[in-house]
């Protein structure tokens, strides 16, 4: 492109012009949905000459400007010329004016010049990333390659775009996977995959397209052939016996699509993540589409803090996992999806912690020795139906989850007592949910239902008994026991419709959702083998409910550059609440007014601007609406206050967004204000020990959060390089309640992250990372606690011959109390023809045994110390087929 500009400039530059009248043409020109085409090169000739005179080039906004002096001829041929467009050529009068045209997509062939498909490209509204351009010798899965990409993060496993969590993730345009997308990302090889496609703005409801937007992206895999592929792994290792094994095979078909894994190891790799349902999809259309919820828990086992890096390194488990997921396409585009799967994850945790409770007048320090057992199982199935066209859209999904949590361990606690708890956590939940859309004359009409049961009981055993003095006038016991039973049944349905009115759409909703609690809980103690119930003010017989009535209406207007958007949802809440057969709410009527608004601004092609806000009242749920005490740890106690909990809620977000395809630039940057009133605050009540008691005072308190979050991402295709830089930071006021004195807690913290990959060498790979962060938090008395940590990453891969790759990881965390330096290594063969690798892996060649790090809540700060794995090696085969 360029050889053939500056040939073209050449031309021109010889062509004279004396004495002539100048002319000038102008114009604009867009595609087919009306957007702003930059880099069109127009030139203009005689008619039927050979010869350019001149030329010039459209900016982001799509206009170009062309001056000429040319007397001898009455007309003039304009030629259009962009490699994503039809070619387009027109005759005008040799005489000044204005010219704009819409032109149309087209691939565009160029001959005698073979040129590679462009690292990114841009076609309507979807980014397309070539997966080549981004693959170096050591990528194995698509999950390599998609943390490389410019414009996109990977946290943990969630996959976000421009800063917001990607809403669909889909392969060869179908969702398998329903939210699951680790275990694709995880396992799929990157060497069938032809490009990552980035939707933007998509509406992946066909009939809502153009009627409801969405300001979330989809990500599409397209793969080189429709195939099944996948794959598999067996590793064996020592210090002590290790394995890891792993086969997951894939169909991706037009109609079928299959995933299938069985994967188990104790090397520290927790695959249970891979089942992690980030999106349901289901309710679009005003709803919500985040996964379901366990069931409350209302007690636990006190835990070390673990480490804040790579699981690897600490994970001490043992985990077998089992998984299947199916498509099958039906006629007339109905899809049916199911899913079933299983997992059992043993671990072992041993730790330290000493805190320091920081009241208005001492300090109170306490030393805990853990170790802990815990066996962790979930059993899941669902099977959804699913019809999505341009004229009706119908989604039935129905799930039911299982939750087993058996732990055990040991507290040496203040270097003295020996204290030993168990806890058990069990929860059933039955969910299903509904949604219709459809076009019912000209008004769209969607109902919504969702409906969730959950069924959670639990236990904690302590032994032996604790806070003596709280709960047994200062004897001491051989045991407590706190018993759970909590069961919910909630429903949520809606009935809206959607009606245009040219550039406006109105779109009114009414809203029924119904809850209902039950939560029975009473405290044993048990001393020379008698139990004893511990009375009336350790006992729940707790009945309630509420439901909501709500109607709201949307208005949305929106044209080439703007979008705005109005919600004014107005509710009816009634509540009921009964506790050991007294009535203390019948039919309590409250109403919230919880108005919002969304204004987008599309600058150009490049640049966008969003800008929400909200307001109104929350009214505080039933899930923890208990006036009686609950043992929650082996050293805390908890109830609630038996009245309705409500907060004044307001927030503003600013959001800007900006990218250059040409340039491979991604730049987003985001304010968000919340300001929070409560009419309560929890009363912190913290004795000599460390020992708790928690409970609800009414007393008003305000809470104030600013955040500033931003990402900028480049890459350097002439060098194969990425580079990103990501930032955030938060300022946060609050008010808290602790023996009996009301303390104003402010902190501050910022958090920074740069990270620079480069695959431009054949022989050599560098990976670099560091992120900073930084908080300061200032408690009662005047306390400030200040909380640092740098860490630094530098992975280096090399080649020394064909087919044989030596990888050295380095990993060093400084923080407030100690500087920790890590060093694995690898070393791969690689089998061509077999497409299969043999590893030998080498972690913590250091051996470094344990990690401290330091962490600080509202009034109190932490030191642990968590138990690493120590020094081991794996040798593994694996295959991708």
């Amino acid at each position: 492109m360029i050889i053939r500009i500056s040939f073209i400039y050449c031309i021109f530059s010889l062509i004279p012009f004396f004495g002539f009248a100048q002319f000038v043409i102008t114009g604009t020109l867009r595609n087919e949905q009306n957007y702003p085409i930059d880099n069109v090169t127009i030139s203009y000739k005689k008619i039927g000459a050979v010869a350019i005179l001149g030329f010039a080039r459209s900016d982001d906004k799509g206009q170009y400007k062309l001056s000429f002096k040319v007397t001898d001829v009455d007309s003039l041929q304009l030629e259009f010329n962009h490699l994503s467009y039809a070619k387009k050529n027109i005759h005008v009068a040799n005489a000044s004016g204005n010219y704009s045209y819409i032109l149309k997509t087209e691939t565009r062939k160029i001959q005698e010049v073979k040129v590679a498909d462009p690292p990114i490209s841009f076609h309507k509204d979807t980014l397309n990333y070539t997966v080549d351009a981004f693959t170096s010798k050591k990528d194995q899965v698509i999950a390599d390659i998609i943390k490389k990409l410019p414009g996109v993060e990977i946290r943990g496993d969630q996959i976000l775009y421009q800063g917001k969590a990607i809403q669909k993730y889909m392969v060869n345009n179908l969702d398998l996977m329903e939210g699951r997308y680790a275990m694709i990302n995880n396992n799929l090889p990157a060497d069938v995959v032809k490009s990552i496609q980035i939707v933007e703005n998509d509406q992946p409801i066909k009939i809502l397209d153009s009627i409801v937007f969405s300001d979330r992206a989809t990500l599409n895999l397209e793969l080189k052939n429709f195939t099944s592929t996948g794959t598999g792994k067996i590793g064996v290792g020592a210090a002590p016996f290790l394995w890891d094994f792993n086969l997951t095979p894939m169909t991706f078909g037009k109609k079928f699509q299959m995933l299938n894994s069985f994967q188990t190891n104790n090397i520290g790799n927790n695959v249970s993540k891979d089942l992690r349902q980030f999106y349901t999809s289901g309710l679009f259309f005003g709803g919500t589409n985040e996964a379901i919820s366990n069931g409350p828990s209302f007690i636990s086992l006190r835990n070390a803090n673990t480490p804040d890096f790579e699981e690897s390194k600490w994970l001490d488990n043992r985990i077998f996992l089992l998984n299947n997921n199916f498509l099958q396409k039906l006629k007339n585009n109905l899809e049916i999806k199911g899913n079933i799967s299983y997992f059992n994850d043993y671990r072992k945790s041993q730790g330290f912690i000493a805190t320091q409770f920081y009241t208005v007048d001492q300090t109170i320090l306490t030393s805990e020795t853990i170790d802990n057992r815990n066996r962790n199982q979930t059993f899941d199935i669902g099977v959804t139906l699913e019809k999505n066209n341009k004229n009706i859209y119908f989604k039935n999904t129905f799930k039911y989850r299982e939750n087993w949590n058996r732990a055990n361990g040991g507290i040496l606690l203040n270097n003295q007592d020996q204290i030993s708890q168990n806890r058990d956590y069990n929860d059933k939940v039955l969910y299903n949910v509904l949604s219709i859309t459809s076009f019912i004359g000209k008004q769209l009409f969607s109902i919504n239902s969702v409906v969730e049961k959950h069924q959670t009981p639990q236990y904690l055993i302590v032994r032996p008994g604790q806070m003596d003095r709280i709960i047994n006038n200062g004897i001491p016991y051989e045991q407590m026991k706190q018993y759970v039973n909590f069961n919910s049944f909630k429903t949520g349905n809606n009935l809206g419709f959607t009606r245009s009115l040219n550039r406006w759409k109105v779109s009114p909703k009414i809203s029924v959702d119904y809850n209902q609690n039950i939560l029975i809980s009473n405290a044993k103690l048990t001393n020379n083998g008698q139990d004893k119930d511990l009375g009336a003010n350790f006992l729940n017989d707790v009945k309630s409910s509420q439901l909501q009535m709500s109607l709201s209406s949307g208005f949305t207007y929106e044209n080439l550059k703007w979008k705005i958007i109005f919600n004014t949802p107005f509710s009816l809440f009634v509540f009921n609440y009964r506790q050991q057969q007294f009535e203390s709410l019948s039919n309590e009527n409250k109403t919230t007014f919880n108005p919002s608004s969304t204004i987008v601004y599309s600058i150009n092609s490049r640049n966008e601007l969003l800008f929400n806000t909200s307001g109104g009242k929350k009214i505080g749920g039933l899930s923890n609406f208990y006036s009686k005490y609950i043992i929650n740890s082996y050293r805390s106690l908890q109830r609630y206050d038996d009245r309705l909990l409500s907060t004044n809620l307001y927030n503003i977000n600013v959001n800007y967004n900006y990218k250059n395809l040409f340039n491979a630039n991604f730049l987003h940057l985001s304010y968000h204000f919340q300001k929070s009133v409560n009419d309560y605050i929890f009363n912190n009540k913290i004795d000599e020990l460390g020992q708790s008691t928690i409970s609800v005072e009414s007393q008003k308190n305000t809470a104030i959060n600013h955040n500033v979050k931003g990402g900028l991402s480049k890459f350097f295709s002439e060098i194969k390089t990425i580079v990103k830089l990501n930032g955030n930071i938060s300022l946060n006021t609050t008010d808290y309640f602790l023996n009996t004195a009301l303390v104003k807690q402010k902190s501050w913290a910022t958090e920074t992250q740069f990270e620079i990959i480069n695959n431009y060498f054949n022989f050599l790979n560098l990976e670099y990372r560091t992120n900073y962060n930084y908080a300061i938090i200032k408690l009662a008395n005047n306390q400030e606690n200040s909380i640092k940590s740098n860490n630094h990453f530098l992975n280096i891969v090399t080649y020394p011959l064909e087919n044989h790759m030596i990888s050295i990881n380095n990993s060093y965390y400084k923080n407030n109390l100690t500087n920790q330096y890590f060093l694995d290594a690898s070393y791969r063969f690689h089998i061509k023809k077999w497409r299969t690798d043999l590893q030998l892996m080498l972690q913590n060649l250091l051996n470094n045994n344990s990690y401290v790090q330091q962490l600080s809540t509202t009034f109190q700060l932490m030191e642990s110390r968590f138990e690493l794995r120590p020094r081991q090696f794996i040798i593994s085969t694996s295959i991708r087929f």
